[in-house]
C-alpha cells in the first residue's frame, strides 16, 4: 500500500563481495518481518543473482550457503515471501539509505518512518506503480 514499515541503514564490517551483503540484508528484512509478526512479504533486491538463488529452490553450492539456508529457514516462519529482482537505477529508496549511510558511517532504523527523501521517493513509486 505504499506505506513504510521499516527503513535500515547497517555496516557489514570486512566483506568484500557485494553478494554477501545483499543476501545479509535479505536475511535481515525476513527477520525484521517475523519480528513484526507479518504474515506475507514481498523482498525487492537489486541483486538478480540473490534472487534467482532464493527463488529455486535448488541447493545453493556457492560461499553464500550459509546464509541461504538461514533465509530458507526464517522465511519458513512466514506465510508467504515472494522475492522480486529491481535493478539499480529502479530502487532509489536503497539508493537513498545507502547515500545515508555514507554520509553519518552508523546503522540507523525508522520503524513506520523514514528519511523525508526517502518517504518522497515511496511515494512517487506507490503512484508509478498504480
Amino acid at each position: 500500500m505504499g506505506q513504510i514499515m521499516d527503513a535500515c541503514s547497517y555496516s557489514y564490517e570486512g566483506v568484500a563481495d557485494a553478494f554477501v551483503v545483499e543476501a545479509r540484508a535479505c536475511e535481515r528484512a525476513l527477520l525484521f518481518a517475523v519480528d513484526m509478526s507479518f504474515r506475507r512479504i514481498i523482498l525487492e533486491g537489486d541483486s538478480l543473482t540473490i534472487v534467482k538463488k532464493l527463488i529455486s529452490g535448488r541447493e545453493d553450492r556457492s560461499i553464500l550457503k550459509p546464509i541461504s539456508q538461514n533465509i530458507r529457514r526464517i522465511a519458513g516462519f512466514l506465510e508467504e515471501v515472494s522475492y522480486r529482482f529491481f535493478p539499480k537505477g529502479v530502487n532509489g529508496v536503497a539508493h537513498t539509505l545507502a547515500s545515508e549511510w555514507c554520509r553519518c558511517r552508523s546503522s540507523r532504523c525508522w520503524v513506520e518512518e523514514a528519511l523525508a527523501s526517502v518517504e518522497n521517493i515511496v511515494a512517487e513509486e506507490w503512484l508509478a506503480w498504480l
